[in-house]
């Protein structure tokens, strides 16, 4: 049998990461390497193949006739690879009894606690992970199997995962108990126009999800506060610092608050709460129990969605 010490998974990964970005400094900070520690990775697997796999200029990296039928068979091996590990991870990890759950904030706090303790009477022996985050990365831990399952919503259509979906939660005003606004049964977006909004950065899946789906209506007051996190606009709200728009379920509980909660009308918009799954996975027992559960809670009561 013919060896080729030099040939490992460092240089081949390299190889592949030069090849798909046709530039050695892409690859490099794909890799998280210094130029020169990849150019040494490639040095290293021509050498031990004895051939030129690139051919370089000062502006262009292109692959030689060598390079272009070495491709396809190292993605071959690396993707072979790659899924030898996730599945001896994912069995070890069903061994374990463990399930890793990702879920966007509003979800964590009202949500969650009520689906987690229905499966935990039925599975107590599960060890349960939970992973708080924003929408983009929850939906980047499931679509990269860090998650079995994602509890969120999704702006647009993603060819690798499929959503089960639980409910339909609106978004909701949010204003000072005593601000003129809170006088009416509902109001309509433009009606917002004349008060400092509170508001999601441009970053946050519910900014994006509103913007989607209001681009035809100037709605967004010109005087706005960027916050990050729910919780704080509704302490800048109850501060009278603004008035703020929420999904229902975020809603303060505490019969106590100052914070008025109002419908927004012309028209209603909603984002559609789910489970969030890869299409193509194979989902484990202590996961597909855990499916179940939801599907026999969903719809879920509308009352969850309330003050208590």
């Amino acid at each position: 049998m013919i060896r080729f010490p030099g040939v490992d998974l460092d240089a081949l990964r390299a190889f592949v990461a030069v090849a798909s970005h046709a530039s050695f400094n892409d690859a490099a900070i794909e890799l998280n390497l210094s130029a020169s520690a990849l150019t040494r990775r490639i040095k290293r697997l021509e050498e031990a193949l004895d051939l030129m796999l690139f051919e370089r200029t000062t502006r262009t990296v292109s692959l030689t006739s060598s390079g272009e039928l070495l491709l396809p068979r190292a993605q071959s091996v690396l993707r072979e690879l790659d899924a030898s590990l996730q599945l001896v991870t994912e069995a070890t990890r069903i061994r374990a009894g463990q399930l890793t759950i990702a879920c966007i904030p509003t979800v964590a706090k009202f949500l969650l606690p009520k689906i987690v303790s229905s499966y935990h009477r039925k599975r107590p022996e599960v060890r349960l992970r939970l992973i708080e985050a924003d929408l983009s990365t929850v939906a980047r831990r499931v679509a990269d199997g860090e998650a079995e399952f994602g509890i969120a919503f999704l702006v647009n259509e993603t060819p690798e995962l499929a959503i089960d979906e639980l409910l339909v939660d609106p978004y909701v005003l949010a204003c000072p108990a005593d601000h003129p606004l809170a006088k009416s049964e509902h109001v309509a977006w433009r009606e917002l126009r004349p008060w400092p909004l509170i508001v999601s950065g441009t970053t946050s899946g519910n900014r994006r999800m509103l913007d989607a789906a209001l681009r035809d209506i100037d709605w967004r007051p010109d005087r706005l506060i960027e916050i990050e996190h729910l919780t704080t606009s509704l302490g800048l709200v109850e501060a009278g610092l603004g008035i703020s728009i929420i999904p229902r379920c975020a809603s303060p509980r505490d019969p106590q608050s100052r914070i008025a909660i109002r419908p927004l009308v012309e028209p209603t918009v909603a984002r559609t709460i789910g489970l969030i799954r890869r299409r193509d996975a194979t989902l484990p027992a202590v996961a597909r129990d855990f499916r179940l559960t939801l599907r026999r809670m969903a719809p879920l009561d509308p009352a969850w969605m309330q003050p208590e």
